[in-house]
């Protein structure tokens, strides 16, 4: 072989090699984007089930200091909750119309954490945030830490072991939506004209 033919197969061999890499960089990439999060379930009860298998991304939150919690595996941006009587009170509670003419109109009105963009969670998002290990409630630390009497946002992080409302309705039955139980976790369609305890979120997961 030439030293010229020779030249080329290598230039060749090493710019396929680098599109290949490039190539499984982007696949890796696209696979660490799909964050599809855990239960938070760490006992086991039988060989298998969900708490021996863990399956999903390790659940993981930061409080961001502004009344605010991250989800690093969704991206989605919480609305703390507080026990001081004001919007954010853990213990107030709407119906499905208030949730978004009171509650979720008063955060952006109210421009909270530097957002505008503050909406009522869909029934997915809400349940992504339980954490079934854990039950009244059924959160992370970072939804149930240091919450007492005249605590905010900034100081502590309440949920109620109840429900809590999400943004869908449901098809089945119109008058009726979406609650997330966050006593036990589990997903039931309540009617709108009740009042449900209620949590704001913005982003998405295209974000």
């Amino acid at each position: 072989m030439s030293a010229r033919k020779s030249l080329y197969v290598h230039v060749f061999t090493v710019v396929m090699a680098a599109l290949a890499l490039g190539w499984a960089a982007t696949v890796a990439a696209d696979d660490d984007d799909q964050k599809f999060p855990a239960t938070g379930q760490m006992t086991s009860y039988r060989p298998s089930d969900d708490g021996d298998i863990k399956a999903g991304v390790t659940l993981d939150y930061t409080d961001n200091g502004d009344g605010t919690i991250t989800d690093n595996n969704t991206g989605l941006q919480w609305a703390k909750k507080s026990s001081d009587g004001s919007i954010h009170d853990v213990d107030d509670t709407y119906t499905w119309e208030d949730a978004f003419a009171v509650y979720i109109a008063g955060l952006n009105t109210a421009n909270f954490a530097g957002h505008n963009d503050w909406r009522l969670a869909n029934a997915k998002e809400l349940q992504s945030i339980v954490n079934y290990q854990n039950v009244g409630p059924a959160v992370s630390a970072a939804f149930d830490t240091g919450c007492a009497a005249n605590c905010t946002v900034t100081t502590c992080s309440c949920t109620a072991a109840s429900n809590y409302w999400s943004s869908t309705t449901s098809a089945n039955e119109p008058a009726f939506a979406w609650v997330v139980n966050f006593n036990f976790g589990f997903v039931v369609a309540r009617d709108k004209s009740h009042e449900r305890h209620v949590r704001a979120v913005r982003g998405s997961l295209d974000d």
